[in-house]
């Protein structure tokens, strides 16, 4: 409309005048086209959008399990051989074990409770190098150490699952931080995309636009430069002989 009016073919109205004069000219956008290849929008959205998210946490911050208690893994808790648990507990070597006495009870698995006890007891009388106390007293320190040995297996469980709360909270919380930070960049993301797809469409309207003006343009041209190029002729074909060159 404005380079109509600047050429004379309509007149604009005081509104079309200030929204002309608010308007960058169409002749100064086509003398700087580099102005549009500085910085071109799919280029420059990609690039913004292949940048890596730098509030993403790292998954290998994230402490793990094995690391975190290495000596309470599943294995560690059982398969305890007694002879070690006895020894850890520093218990003293009996002449009559309470196993050898365990032995000789099952051989007599046959014999009622009383009976067995009289065999036993009778054993006992008989040899000198062993006595029932032995075994008693081999065994009561052997169930305190196996006594303990359960408690132990109690503690450990108890910290293993004290440390596996601990990493499940952290676990949870670096994923929900993750989470936030990602949704943040993707709002961001589609905002960007929003705006550069609003400014993708004004641009391709101002570019037709343009386009449009400039064809009605050189079509208006070519229509005056049609009719002077007949009134030229007017000449020539009044005042050139016939056979004449052109």
């Amino acid at each position: 409309m404005n380079l109509l009016a600047k050429a004379k073919l309509i007149e604009l109205s005081e509104d079309e005048r200030l929204a002309a004069s608010a308007e960058p000219p169409q002749e100064a956008l086509a003398a700087r086209p580099e102005t549009r290849a500085e910085a071109p929008v799919l280029p420059r959205l990609r690039e913004q959008a292949s940048e890596e998210p730098k509030t993403m946490p790292a998954a290998s911050a994230l402490p793990s399990l094995a690391e975190a208690c290495p000596d309470l893994d599943g294995d560690a808790l059982e398969g305890h051989a007694f002879e070690d648990i006895f020894a850890a507990a520093q218990v003293p070597s009996s002449p009559y074990p309470a196993e050898k006495l365990l032995r000789l009870l099952d051989g007599l698995r046959a014999m009622d409770a009383g009976t067995r006890k009289m065999a036993v007891l009778a054993m006992d009388a008989a040899d000198d190098n062993w006595q029932i106390s032995d075994c008693l007293s081999d065994a009561d320190l052997k169930i305190a150490a196996l006594e303990d040995h359960k408690r132990q297996l109690a503690a450990q469980l108890q910290e293993r699952e004290r440390q596996s709360t601990e990493l499940v909270d952290q676990i949870r919380r670096v994923l929900d931080e993750g989470t936030a930070a990602i949704r943040k960049q993707i709002t961001e993301l589609e905002q960007l995309l929003e705006r550069e797809v609003t400014r993708a469409a004004q641009e391709t309207t101002s570019v037709e636009a343009g386009l449009r003006v400039a064809r009605e343009s050189a079509a208006r041209e070519t229509r005056r430069v049609d009719a002077e190029i007949d009134r030229l002729r007017e000449i020539p074909t009044i005042f050139r002989a016939p056979g004449a060159a052109h």
